[in-house]
């Protein structure tokens, strides 16, 4: 299986932690003392851990952006160990020039083709034995785009969650971080053919939630997608 952290892959991974990853950091905790950003239960984050998998719902564009950014404290000074790994949708991340600078950490998974994505599960896996975070979103697109949804009790919506979650974690029992962001579609609408990715709406609030942290040890494939189901909406229905 491929290794991560080659020597080029340390090169660039410094180049774009303190040039991008500082600033969008700094943006990000500029945003949060503006109080456009909320964080609530902060000290559920366990920020000595390794190999933790952060697994989130994905109401729009934003999420993968905003979420590696909960680990600003720690890659700046260790970048090498905590510096998480994305799992963005390939046409709206990897596959924009833009993005070049983020693609070190990026792992694309092609949903059309069964073969790469395996491809890229299987590094998913690897990078997670390293000891490295990655942040997954495993309804396997936006929300929104999808028109069968489950729904809480308070009417918090998820699409069913992609098999591929239950999998990964079957083999390799990370620790597993629920987190729940609201909000974050008045930011980044979901409107198609249009620039709205460009101009984000900064005077909304997004509110993330972080959920205690959970292992899903002795549990099969299948239970362990609805474990994860479960515990993103007791997250979500969180006073």
């Amino acid at each position: 299986m491929e290794k991560t952290n080659t020597r080029k892959e340390k090169i660039f991974l410094i180049l774009a932690v303190y040039t991008f990853g500082l600033l969008l950091g700094l943006s990000f905790c500029l945003l949060r003392i503006l109080g456009r950003i909320k964080i609530t239960h902060k000290e559920r984050f366990p920020k000595k851990e390794k190999g933790i998998l952060v697994v989130s719902n994905h109401p729009s564009l934003l999420e993968p952006i905003l979420l590696p950014l909960l680990f600003f404290g720690q890659y700046i000074f260790h970048p090498f160990s905590f510096t998480p790994w994305s799992i963005p949708d390939k046409a709206n991340y990897f596959d924009r020039w833009y993005w070049f600078w983020a693609k070190i950490t990026l792992i694309p998974i092609n949903r059309n083709k069964p073969r790469e994505a395996v491809k890229s599960l299987q590094k998913i896996e690897q990078i997670l034995k390293d000891g490295r975070p990655v942040i997954l979103f495993p309804e396997g697109g936006r929300t929104s785009s999808e028109k069968e949804h489950f729904t809480s009790k308070n009417g918090k919506k998820l699409r069913k969650l992609k098999g591929g979650v239950g999998r990964l974690v079957f083999r390799v029992n990370p620790l597993i971080l629920p987190i729940w962001v609201d909000g974050a579609e008045n930011v980044l609408p979901n409107k198609q053919g249009k620039l709205y990715h460009c101009f984000p709406r900064l005077w909304r609030i997004v509110k993330i939630r972080i959920g205690e942290p959970f292992r899903c040890t002795g549990l099969e494939k299948e239970e362990i997608t609805q474990e994860i189901t479960w515990k993103l909406f007791e997250l979500a229905d969180e006073e």
